[in-house]
């Protein structure tokens, strides 16, 4: 019977040896994916990952500012021969940037950004077969028609050279004759100039009336209800896999708390030392993954754009930006993790210490040889008790009493 318990024993001990090398292994997979998830499904992160790397860094605004009203604009706007390039030719990088600015303030950027990421969150927790995600576009509409256009105009103005003699007099004849003041390339003297202002203001202000409420980003998908149902459930299964992965590594934990654990030094064994060698092996991972999120990024994004395009640097900062943010979340749970075995080991270690050294054994009875056994020499006679003298065997008491 006590060869069996043995053979049970270590058994259970060979098994939780593997459990904790499983345990080992899975962690680093687990903790990484849970930190990923945190971070790439939920609007919040996305957006303040997005705000920070592409709007408030100013790459959004400096790519923006570098191709607005540029020649290269004017082409992909299909405005390349028409009348308004020329009025913005005299704009310097300063004025191009304010015009920027009012056309796109920054906060109504930035509501935007929140807008479509919590759009598409939400579209995918729906039933709803088509994405509705959509750019607000009255912020902007009701800021130009309150005075925006007004600053455009100015602005613009000022960058023309001043009207000559000959301009000024075509500009006074046109206006008698037609009652409207013609537009010229120059920044004519009052009062035409202020008639210019006001008659450019009230037709772009009738043209932005014009423009619709929203312009839908996504409206429609070129795929079946069923393929977007099967996305959606796709989604969600990874996004509960990443997020509730780490429940095995917990899990194998329970597995050795059965098999093997009986007392608080077994906790600091098998608890903290996987735990340790677990936390230890998840920050060399994490390592490995910073050191390389470089590469890492540039194999994404090999096939998507030609490097060195805005569309590639803006996506480029953004995947590194959720890189760094997943690798530092994952780095501080590991950390934690590796404290928590460490001391779970050190606190067991020194209670089993001090529980043996509390112990104190009792002595054990020895046959001890008697004196005379040993010298031959008589041991003493025992002392008699009180009362037990010569005296008390004499008769009563004599003297005055006696």
């Amino acid at each position: 019977m006590a060869g069996s318990n043995g053979c049970l024993n270590k058994g259970m001990k060979a098994l939780a040896i593997t459990v904790a090398l499983i345990f080992i292994l899975v962690l680093p997979l687990t903790l990484l994916g849970r930190d990923l998830a945190n971070v790439i499904f939920s609007p919040a992160s996305v957006s303040g990952i997005l705000r920070s790397r592409l709007l408030e860094s100013g790459f959004v605004n400096n790519i923006a500012a570098e191709s607005f009203l540029s020649e290269r604009w004017f082409d992909a706007m299909d405005m390349g021969g028409g009348e308004l390039k020329p009025m913005f030719q005299y704009l310097s990088s300063a004025e191009r940037e304010e015009i920027l600015t009012t056309l796109m303030p920054p906060e109504w950027v930035d509501a935007q950004l929140d807008n479509v990421i919590h759009s598409f969150f939400t579209w995918v927790e729906s039933e709803q077969p088509e994405p509705r995600i959509a750019v607000d576009l009255v912020p902007l509409k009701e800021g130009l028609l309150k005075g925006g256009l007004r600053r455009i105009i100015d602005t613009l103005i000022d960058s023309w050279p001043s009207c000559t003699t000959d301009e000024i007099e075509i500009m006074r004849e046109e206006l008698m004759r037609t009652g409207e003041i013609p537009i010229e390339v120059c920044e004519p003297p009052e009062p035409y100039r202020s008639q210019v202002l006001d008659f450019a203001v009230a037709e772009l202000g009738f043209l932005v009336r014009g423009q619709p409420d929203k312009i839908p980003l996504i409206d429609s998908l070129d795929a079946s209800p069923a393929e977007v149902t099967e996305f959606k459930e796709q989604f969600r299964f990874l996004r509960s896999v990443m997020m509730w992965g780490w429940f095995l590594p917990a899990s194998l934990l329970g597995v050795i708390m059965i098999l093997v654990i009986c007392s608080m030094r077994d906790i600091g064994q098998w608890w903290g030392i996987p735990l340790l060698v677990g936390g230890l092996l998840s920050i060399m991972f994490i390592g490995i993954v910073s050191a390389g999120r470089a590469d890492l990024v540039g194999d994404s994004l090999a096939d998507f754009a030609p490097k060195g395009t805005p569309l590639y640097r803006a996506f480029e900062i953004a995947l590194l930006g959720f890189l760094v943010a997943v690798t530092r979340l994952a780095f501080f749970h590991a950390s934690l993790i590796t404290a928590a075995g460490l001391a779970l080991w050190l606190i067991t270690r020194q209670m089993s210490k001090r529980t043996k050294l509390q112990i104190i054994p009792e002595p054990e009875p020895s046959d001890v040889v008697p004196t005379e056994q040993i010298s031959g020499i008589p041991a003493l006679p025992p002392v008699p008790p009180l009362g037990s003298g010569p005296d008390d065997e004499e008769g009563p008491p004599s003297g005055i009493f006696g």
